[in-house]
């Protein structure tokens, strides 16, 4: 048991019914690639906490995002923690920011796309968990393999990613003041 604040910076994630906080070093965290050159790190893994909850942190490069999907058995919330997103909810479209929550309902259709310039980061948590071997399963399968590998794991894929064309540098972000 950590006697003092040192000790517990310096732990892995550790989790036990005798405890009353989990803590966990985000400094330690096993990266691993999924998809286009986006990576994800398990910040808290289902199985340590019973199934409740899964969470974890996506580095998400530009114009980069999921195939439309939704989930059947959990909800999904979102942090955006940097960069601005795009997303699709439910039929609906809207942009974020740092700070920002998105909470998605089972069974609704959603994705999002990293608007850029650069690369941007999202923490995700499910409830119930249960998905996170999902992951790190995206980065040793092809493409054309994701729907199987969806459906496996409660990721139902219907849609094509939501895409954004990169905008040039010198482009003003106001079309009102662009010239036709």
């Amino acid at each position: 048991m950590p006697t003092n604040l040192t000790e517990i910076k310096t732990m892995g994630t550790e989790f036990s019914k005798d405890k009353v906080a989990i803590v966990g070093g985000g400094e330690n965290l096993n990266w691993f690639n999924t998809m286009l050159g986006e990576q994800m790190a398990i910040r808290v893994h289902s199985k340590d906490v019973g199934g409740a909850f899964a969470v974890i942190e996506a580095r998400v490069p530009p114009f980069i995002g999921p195939p439309l999907h939704y989930h059947e058995e959990r909800e999904e919330i979102f942090e955006v923690l940097e960069g601005r997103f795009r997303f699709h909810c439910a039929g609906e479209e809207f942009e974020v920011v740092p700070g920002t929550s998105v909470v998605v309902p089972r069974n609704s259709v959603h994705g999002w796309v990293n608007l850029g310039p650069g690369t941007a980061r999202l923490l995700f948590t499910f409830v119930p968990g249960g998905i996170d071997e999902f992951f790190p399963q995206i980065g040793l399968t092809s493409p054309e393999g994701w729907t199987d590998l969806g459906r496996q794991n409660d990721v139902w894929i219907v849609g094509a990613p939501l895409s954004v064309q990169a905008v040039p540098p010198n482009a003003t972000a106001d079309p009102a003041t662009q010239n036709d």
